[in-house]
């Protein structure tokens, strides 16, 4: 982990986090959309989020025990598939817009350090997103006779996830905004020495 953050402290350059942060973007909106139209064509009677925070294993046996009746068990388990790009793809995002959002503060400044740290940071919410998917998977192999305590391991994994998810948003805005004025700053700075040459 060490050799990792002081590689993301240099490397890689501004250009190619601005290309591979862009690249990585379209890769999610394009994970997000597919992943959201199966898990419509599934027919999950409730949003995603409210049963994957309902922390009761009564109420997701019965979601489950609805898609069977329907017959879209099978979809939703495909769901589950593409939510693995999904997860790929917000690693990607998440990680590669903060290390380029690092780029706003001069080498080796705390500033930098701390945005290469929360890069880092932000990788447990995609973490936490595919153990979460990992839990869903053994309830899926019983839907509806499943042990009960996997539900509260499956909701809290999935707490963890959003947090996470809340952490490198809130992160991005606060150091998009430091940045700047960082940047500012030396701008103003160079400037000023030029002026008095």
């Amino acid at each position: 982990m060490k050799t990792l953050y002081r590689y993301l402290l240099e490397r890689p350059t501004t250009r190619m986090l601005v290309a591979f942060t862009a690249i990585s973007f379209m890769f999610n909106y394009w994970a997000s959309k597919i992943l959201m139209a199966s898990y419509i064509e599934s027919k999950f009677p409730v949003p995603y989020f409210v049963a994957q925070l309902s922390f009761n294993p009564e109420k997701l046996k019965g979601w489950y025990s609805f898609l069977i009746n329907e017959g879209t068990l099978d979809i939703y388990l495909r769901t589950q598939h593409i939510d693995t790009l999904f997860i790929i793809s917000t690693l990607l995002l998440h990680g590669l817009g903060l290390v380029m959002l690092s780029r706003l503060f001069s080498k080796y400044s705390k500033g930098r350090k701390i945005m290469v740290v929360c890069a880092l940071i932000s990788a447990l919410a995609p973490i936490s997103d595919q153990l979460e998917n990992v839990i869903s998977y053994v309830m899926l192999m019983n839907p509806t006779h499943f042990f009960g305590g996997l539900a509260y391991v499956y909701s809290s994994f999935a707490a963890l996830k959003f947090a996470f998810f809340v952490f490198a948003y809130i992160t991005a805005i606060i150091g998009l905004i430091a940045g700047l004025i960082s940047l500012a700053l030396r701008t103003k700075s160079t400037f000023i020495k030029h002026q008095n040459i």
